[in-house]
């Protein structure tokens, strides 16, 4: 048996998409047919992962770079960043004014500027794929307690300013949110890493590491690559990723999921 672990966007679904194309569903249940466990690792909150997704069907999902973990429907581990820190961040935040939302397992909270911010950075059509693709990310008044992720949009010298401040206590990186540029920021827990995951659920299972495999496109994905038995970066992936991978795929709306999957024989 192998742990499959998948990363969400620009790995299981495009980037602007809703669902995985057809060849990545056909993949995902030929490997489970064969007797493999398929989980989704992801940045995202539980809650940013949708029913129409969680309905494929996956024997597990990781949430938030590890910091949410459930398997067959079962949460099995939650750490969340402490309410205090959320506080201090978010007043940098508004401070610096720089748009900004908070990521939980159970709803994402944005401030106005983000909207605006991120209609003016990436264009209107962008912030309609942002609607569509994460539905679960609405302006709201803040409130702090059960905060695992703060993405914000990044803009000359508050990203500095942030690492420089915050950068011991907290994890804090660039993300993109195209698949091919630095436009934004997330901040996190120092712990936060896709590869926790990976070793959480292999000690779970009794299942050793060379048996794991992992699927990413972006520099987020990279510690689960370099950790697990075979790491395979998407044909669309950033350089950096393929450069650590064992293998690169094919694009993933070139059926690249399943190609790679026939190719490491994870097919019934």
């Amino acid at each position: 048996m192998k742990l499959i672990f998948l990363d969400v966007d620009g790995t299981l679904i495009p980037f602007g998409g809703y669902m995985p194309p057809a060849s990545a569903l056909e993949a995902v249940k030929s490997a489970q047919k064969k007797g493999h466990k398929v989980f989704l690792n992801t940045g995202r909150c539980r809650c940013e992962v949708h029913k129409e997704l969680t309905d494929i069907g996956f024997d597990g999902i990781i949430c938030s770079n590890s910091l949410y973990i459930e398997e067959n429907n079962q949460k099995l581990y939650q750490k969340d960043i402490p309410e205090e820190g959320v506080k201090r961040l978010a007043e940098c935040l508004l401070a610096e004014k720089v748009g900004f939302f908070f990521e939980g397992q159970k709803s994402v909270k944005a401030v106005s500027l983000y909207f605006e911010q991120m209609a003016q950075k990436f264009g209107d059509k962008a912030l309609r794929d942002l609607k569509k693709g994460f539905p679960s990310i609405k302006e709201s008044d803040l409130s702090y307690d059960g905060v695992a992720k703060i993405n914000f949009i990044t803009k000359p010298g508050a990203y500095e300013k942030l690492k420089k401040e915050f950068g011991e206590e907290f994890q804090i990186n660039h993300w993109s949110f195209l698949g091919d540029d630095k436009g934004m920021g997330e901040i996190t827990l120092k712990e936060a890493s896709k590869a926790e995951g990976v070793r959480f659920m292999a000690e779970r299972l009794g299942v050793n590491i060379e048996d794991t495999c992992a699927f990413g496109d972006t520099r987020g994905d990279l510690s689960m690559i370099k950790f697990s038995g075979t790491g395979v970066a998407m044909g669309n992936a950033e350089k950096e990723l393929k450069d650590a991978a064992d293998f690169i795929a094919d694009d993933i709306e070139n059926d690249g999921l399943y190609k790679a999957f026939e190719k490491l024989g994870l097919l019934d």
